[in-house]
C-alpha cells in the first residue's frame, strides 16, 4: 500500500512541476529583478500609488475623446506585457496543459485496467485515507469527496465498532475499501441512471453492498415493525397483481436499507421487490451513488434543486415527464410497490432540536392519486412511518451543494404501516368534490395526519428503548419469529 500511494504521489509531483526544461529538483527562480531594501520598497510604492491617482482623471480624458477602448491611438499607448511576463504566462499554460494531459492520460488508463476491481487487501484505514487524499491531488476524485469520505472514515469507524456482534476493525476497514473502490469507479467510469433503474446485482452486487454499511448502524434489539398484519395485507395485494404505494416520510440516506432490513426475515419480497421514487441527489451525488445502484429506482429531478442551473432545467423536466410515463405503465401492469416522500426531501430538526415529519406536497400526493386511480389495475395507498434520522442524521438546513458531511450513530429505527387510505369517503367529506383543490389538500392532510400516528409510537417507543412499551404499541422486533 506505502509503495502505490508513494508511486501515486510521484506522478502528482511530475504533473505539478512546470514543463519548461528544468531538471529533476530544479525549482524556477522566485524572483527575476533584484530585491530593493525594505525602505525603499515602502516608498516607491507610495510614490507610485500617488503617481497613478494623479494619471486617472486624465486617462479618463484621452478615453473620451480618443473613442475608448478601440481606439488603435490608444491602444498604441498602452503598456505591453514584458518579455519576461509573456514567458510567465506562457509557462503557465504550458504547465496547466501538461497537468491536464497527465490528468487524462491517468483517468484512461485507470478505465483501460478497471482499477477499481484490485483488491485493497493490505490496506489499513489510514493508508485508505492517504490513497483518497492521493486520488485527489491527481484529479481522480475530487477533493470534496476526499475530505467527506476521510471523515465518514472515522465517523462510521467510532459509531459502529463493538456495537453489533462481528462489527470490528477488521469489519469497518473492508466496508470503507468497498466504499471506496466504488466511488472511485464512479469518478473514472461514472453510471448515468436512466428514467427507471434496476438495481445492480452484477457483476458487482450494489445490494448487498448497501446492506452491509447500513446493518452495522443498527441497533436490532432496539428496532421494531409496526402494524405487522397490514404488511401481510400489502404483500397479499401484490400477488394478486394490485399495486401499494406506500407514501411516507423520509429520514436519512440510508432509509432504503433500513427499509429492506426490518422486513428481510419475514417479508423478503417486499425488502427486495420495491421501486423508489428518488431525487437527483442521490444519482448525483459521488458518495451517495453508488449505495442507489443497488436499488430500483424511478429518477426525477425534486422542485427543491431543479432551477439551480437554468441551462440544464429544460432536459430534467423532460427526464421528469419520461419517469412519469414510465410509472404509469408500471402502474398499469399491476403488482408494483412504490415508495415515494411527498415531503420532497429528509426530515428535519424544528427550532427545538425534535425531529418530526415534513409536511407533505399536496401537488405530489394528488398526482399519485390520480395516476394510481387512472392505472389498469387497482392501487392501494398506506401512509408508511419511518422512523430513522439518528443513524445518518441529514444536515439541520438544506445544502445545495454536494458532498455534505455523514454524520454517523448507532442507533435503534422503525417502520410502520398506517391504515390504506379510504379515498372514497374523504372525498365525501370535502365540501365542493369538484374543487380539485380541496380534494388535493384533504387526501394530502389525512395521508400526513395517519402517518405522523404511526410516527410518534415509534419515536415513544425507540426514545424510551422499552421492550415493554413497544410491545404495547404491538411492535415486534425484524427477527423474531
Amino acid at each position: 500500500p506505502n509503495f502505490i500511494i508513494s508511486a501515486m504521489a510521484t506522478m502528482v509531483n511530475v504533473a505539478a512541476r512546470p514543463y519548461c526544461g528544468l531538471g529533476v529538483g530544479e525549482r524556477p527562480a522566485r524572483r527575476t529583478a533584484p530585491r530593493l531594501p525594505k525602505r525603499t520598497r515602502v516608498s516607491a510604492t507610495r510614490s507610485q500609488l500617488a503617481s497613478n491617482r494623479a494619471r486617472i482623471p486624465h486617462t479618463n480624458r484621452q478615453n473620451r475623446l480618443a473613442g475608448g477602448r478601440g481606439n488603435s491611438a490608444l491602444e498604441a499607448r498602452r503598456p505591453k506585457l514584458s518579455v519576461a511576463t509573456a514567458a510567465s504566462v506562457a509557462e503557465a499554460k504550458t504547465t496547466s496543459s501538461f497537468a491536464g494531459a497527465v490528468k487524462s492520460f491517468v483517468m484512461n488508463l485507470a478505465s483501460w485496467l478497471q482499477l477499481w476491481r484490485i483488491p485493497l487487501i493490505f490496506f489499513t484505514g489510514k493508508q485508505l485515507i492517504r490513497l483518497v487524499n492521493t486520488c485527489a491531488l491527481l484529479g481522480l476524485t475530487s477533493k470534496k469527496t476526499a475530505q467527506t469520505f476521510e471523515g465518514l472514515c472515522t465517523n462510521y469507524r467510532n459509531a459502529v465498532v463493538n456495537k453489533n456482534a462481528g462489527v470490528d476493525e477488521a469489519k469497518v476497514v473492508h466496508i470503507m475499501k468497498q466504499i471506496l473502490s466504488r466511488v472511485f469507479k464512479e469518478f473514472v467510469d461514472p453510471y448515468e441512471f436512466p428514467s427507471y433503474h434496476s438495481r445492480m446485482l452484477e457483476p458487482y452486487n450494489y445490494y448487498n453492498f448497501g446492506q452491509e454499511y447500513v446493518k452495522c448502524m443498527i441497533d436490532f434489539e432496539n428496532s421494531y415493525i409496526g402494524n405487522l398484519d397490514r404488511f401481510e395485507d400489502v404483500q397479499r395485494q401484490l400477488e394478486r397483481g394490485e399495486n401499494v404505494v406506500l407514501l411516507a416520510n423520509h429520514q436519512s440516506e440510508a432509509d432504503p436499507g433500513v427499509w429492506a432490513l426490518m422486513l428481510e426475515k419475514r417479508f423478503p419480497a417486499l425488502a427486495e421487490n420495491i421501486v423508489y421514487v428518488a431525487g437527483d441527489r442521490v444519482v448525483t451525488d459521488p458518495l451517495a451513488k453508488p449505495f442507489s445502484m443497488g436499488r430500483n429506482l424511478l429518477c426525477v429531478h425534486s422542485k427543491k434543486y431543479i432551477d439551480e442551473d437554468p441551462s440544464t432545467k429544460s432536459a430534467k423536466m423532460k427526464q421528469n415527464r419520461a419517469t412519469l410515463s414510465r410509472m404509469q405503465k408500471m402502474l398499469s401492469a399491476g403488482g408494483t410497490l412504490l415508495w415515494i416522500a411527498p415531503s420532497g426531501g429528509r426530515d428535519r430538526p424544528n427550532d427545538d432540536g425534535k425531529w418530526l415529519p415534513a409536511d407533505f406536497d399536496e401537488t405530489t400526493v394528488a398526482l399519485m392519486y390520480r395516476l394510481g386511480s387512472s392505472a389498469k389495475s387497482k392501487t392501494h395507498f398506506y401512509p408508511f412511518a419511518m422512523w430513522s434520522w439518528k443513524i445518518m442524521p441529514p444536515p439541520p438546513k438544506v445544502v445545495v451543494e454536494l458532498g455534505e458531511e455523514r454524520v454517523i450513530n448507532h442507533s435503534g429505527v422503525g417502520v410502520s404501516l398506517a391504515a390504506p387510505l379510504d379515498i372514497g369517503s374523504i372525498i365525501e367529506g370535502v365540501e365542493d368534490a369538484d374543487d380539485k383543490a380541496a380534494v388535493a389538500k384533504a387526501i394530502t392532510e389525512k395521508t400526513w395526519d395517519e402517518m405522523n400516528k404511526e410516527y410518534l409510537k415509534l419515536d415513544d417507543a425507540i426514545v424510551a428503548n422499552d421492550a415493554a412499551t413497544a410491545s404495547w404499541q404491538g411492535f415486534v422486533l425484524p427477527y423474531t419469529v
